[in-house]
This record gives structure tokens, C-alpha cells and sequence, in this order.
């Protein structure tokens, strides 16, 4: 895992919303989730019901402008794309550790089960900044 850096406790929470500027001014530009269910080379399936999402944020400010946080062993992912009157800047964000849990959500004084907010729940989340995803980049190479 080059370049993740796990946060582990409040501490390390409140260490990068001061770094990130509590993703104001800021966008959630992707969301990817990947199963842990496959089909091997002998048709056979193997599964183990975890999954791992990493969402990508851009802001407009510096230091960092783009980073990409990584939730395992994710409980709930709650997505509501905006609907076509508004826009989905984000201003001010929860993210916090309840239990053995870590929620990220994409408003301030989010409480769980607000289905409102963009939000995710996990296990363990890490995270490290993407300078080179700046802009309108598609990592999905659909050619």
C-alpha cells in the first residue's frame, strides 16, 4: 500500500480535515467499489462479502488539491447524486469514529442513518493525496 497513510483514531481524523480544509470548497469526483467475489480459471467462486471503496476528492485550493480516501471491510455506502436544480459542492464534512466504525459524510453535524448526505462507513480507512487526477481524468479505461 505505497503512499496510503491509515488513520486510525480521532487524532489522525482531525489531522486531515486541518490538511484538506475539512473538504471545502471541494468535489467528490469518483467512487470505485471492489468485491472480493471472483470466479477462478476453474469456474469455481469465491467470495468473502467484504469490499474496499476508494472515493477521490478535488478541491480548489493547494496542498493538497486531490486526494483519495480508501475504506475496507466497507459497511454502507450511501449515494445520492444530486438532483438537476442543485450541485454537489461540499462545504464542510463529518467524519468521525463511532465504535469500530469510521464514517465519512459529504455534510457537517451528519448523524448516522441521514440518508440526506453522501456517506460511507468502514472498518479502516486510509488515505493520500493524487496531484496527477486533477481535472476531468477517467482512470476507467473503457476502450
Amino acid at each position: 500500500m505505497q503512499d496510503w497513510k491509515e488513520i486510525k483514531d480521532e487524532k489522525d481524523i482531525e489531522t486531515l480535515l486541518d490538511l484538506y480544509g475539512h473538504f471545502h470548497d471541494g468535489c467528490l469526483r469518483e467512487v470505485h467499489i471492489v468485491t472480493r467475489e471472483s470466479i477462478t480459471k476453474e469456474l469455481s467462486m469465491t467470495f468473502d462479502g467484504h469490499l474496499t471503496a476508494t472515493l477521490l476528492f478535488q478541491r480548489q485550493y493547494k496542498n493538497p488539491t486531490v486526494i483519495e480516501l480508501r475504506f475496507d471491510n466497507v459497511e454502507k455506502l450511501n449515494f445520492n447524486p444530486p438532483a438537476s436544480q442543485f450541485n454537489s459542492i461540499i462545504y464542510d464534512v463529518t467524519f468521525k469514529k463511532v465504535d469500530n466504525l469510521f464514517y465519512w459524510a459529504s455534510e457537517d453535524n451528519w448523524e448516522i442513518g441521514d440518508n440526506d448526505a453522501v456517506w460511507i462507513s468502514g472498518e479502516s480507512v486510509f488515505w493520500r493525496e493524487r496531484p496527477e487526477l486533477i481535472g476531468q481524468v477517467n482512470r476507467l479505461n473503457d476502450e
